[in-house]
């Protein structure tokens, strides 16, 4: 700050810039002083301390597939899912990859470019219990998130029942009836049981009939029940199963070994037969001896035949004169 002492007027303080390492003011600047205010002869003298205004970044360009400041989502073909207007994710969406930390200018942190990159981004639906379809992660969807009716309020079954269907329809298991969703129902709240349905689905190597369901072993799919598997009687048992319903390969469409065949393995695994291991031969032999007269002849005649049978004949005869 410079002090000019003109007279009897006293002292006027002028700005910084006026009167530093021992300038004189002259009269033309004090009668500018009269006619101006301190503030704005500050202002004309010295000059404004304002620097010059940032330049502005362009604004983001949404679908151009480059990320730029405030995008979260890009491409060059919008996925659905990102806003078409802002390149933000959608409600009730998830896109990925996540958008790079943006760089800090003061500390060198983040991991963003001073360049945006070249984006594409992939959105995917969030499943949503309760709006009847069955999306990823629920195993049911009833169109409501009560609890109770065999799809709990996350969408997955309850214990004790089955589901199927958009929505899903959902049935307790053991009430001896199949219901949509059920390969099976034995009636276990009924106090039935049977080998072979587990929890309303049919176990792997069994198949179920009727309702209550009655089950056996399924014959042809390669796993061979025979008595020593638990739950099989001797009537449902199998004696081979090769793994197809085809007869004259040693185990018929029945799951019972052919005649001259034989079958092994070890159960439940698969069966491999073996036939013509034995041959049948027949074998016989017959004689006969006829005689006979007839007039004036005689003779004998005697045969063989090959295949185990011989035949034999003789005869004779005298005439007297």
């Amino acid at each position: 700050m410079a002090w000019i002492d003109y007279g009897s007027a006293g002292l006027l303080a002028l700005p910084g810039c006026l009167g530093q390492h021992g300038a004189v003011v002259n009269t033309r600047i004090l009668l500018a002083l009269v006619s101006m205010s301190v503030a704005s002869f500050a202002v004309a003298a010295c000059g404004s301390d304002d620097k010059d205004p940032p330049v502005e970044q362009p604004d983001p360009v949404c679908g151009n597939g480059l990320l730029e400041s405030g995008e979260v989502c890009e491409g060059a073909s919008l996925p659905e899912g990102c806003d078409p207007g802002t390149c933000t994710v959608q409600a009730g969406y998830v896109c990925i990859p996540e958008p790079p930390e943006p760089m800090d200018a003061a500390t060198g942190g983040g991991t963003g470019a001073e360049e945006p990159p070249e984006w594409s981004s992939t959105c995917t639906l969030l499943p949503v219990c309760g709006n009847g379809v069955t999306e990823d992660g629920e195993a049911c969807d009833d169109s409501d998130t009560a609890p109770g009716d065999g799809c709990d309020p996350s969408c997955q079954i309850e214990e004790g029942f089955s589901c199927a269907g958009e929505p899903s329809v959902c049935a307790a298991c053991g009430d001896g009836f199949v219901d949509p969703g059920e390969e099976c129902d034995a009636g276990e709240n009924l106090g039935m049981t049977t080998p072979g349905c587990v929890d309303c689905a049919v176990f792997p190597g069994w198949e179920c009939f009727n309702q209550p369901s009655l089950c056996g072993p399924e014959c042809g799919d390669g796993m061979w029940f025979d008595t020593t598997t638990p739950g099989i009687t001797q009537g449902f048992a199998e004696q081979c199963d090769d793994g197809n319903v085809v007869s004259g390969d040693g185990c018929g469409a029945d799951c019972r070994i052919e005649d001259g065949c034989a079958c092994d393995g070890n159960p439940p695994g698969i069966s491999t037969c073996e036939c013509g291991l034995t041959d049948s031969t027949d074998t016989g032999s017959e004689s006969g001896t006829d005689t006979g007269t007839s007039g004036d002849s005689d003779g004998s005649s005697s045969g063989g035949s090959s295949g185990g049978s011989t035949d034999t004949g003789s005869g004779s005869s005298t005439t007297g004169q």
